[in-house]
């Protein structure tokens, strides 16, 4: 008779040993899903650059229809720069300013020390 008054079935060795394997056998199975998540999801990351590739692709095809090809000759990169023009009297505006900054800035200076 066992502790509470019934004997077990199995040995609780064999009871353990069956337990051990049947955990074991959970776990190759969770180890090999889990590699063919990964594999999937490297796959997709893959198709994801192709069809980027693609999407381009039509985009340009669209653009150029709808330009009537005139984006097929516009140069695919702009190297000229744009000239610098200040309007007339920003110049002259800009120094007297900073002339009374420098002023104001002196006065303060001076004011902080004394």
């Amino acid at each position: 008779m066992g502790l509470f008054g019934r004997t077990p079935d199995k040995a609780p060795k064999e009871m353990v040993n069956e337990w051990s394997g049947k955990i074991r056998k959970e776990m190759r199975v969770i180890d090999r899903q889990i590699r063919e998540m990964l594999e999937d999801t490297f796959e997709s990351m893959e198709d994801g650059e192709d069809m980027e590739e693609a999407a381009e692709e039509e985009v340009d095809k669209i653009l150029f229809e709808i330009t009537a090809g005139a984006l097929g000759k516009a140069p695919s990169k702009v190297t000229d720069e744009l000239p610098e023009t200040e309007p007339p009297g920003a110049a002259a505006a800009s120094e007297d300013e900073s002339e009374e900054e420098i002023e104001e800035m002196q006065s303060r200076l001076a004011a902080l020390r004394s």
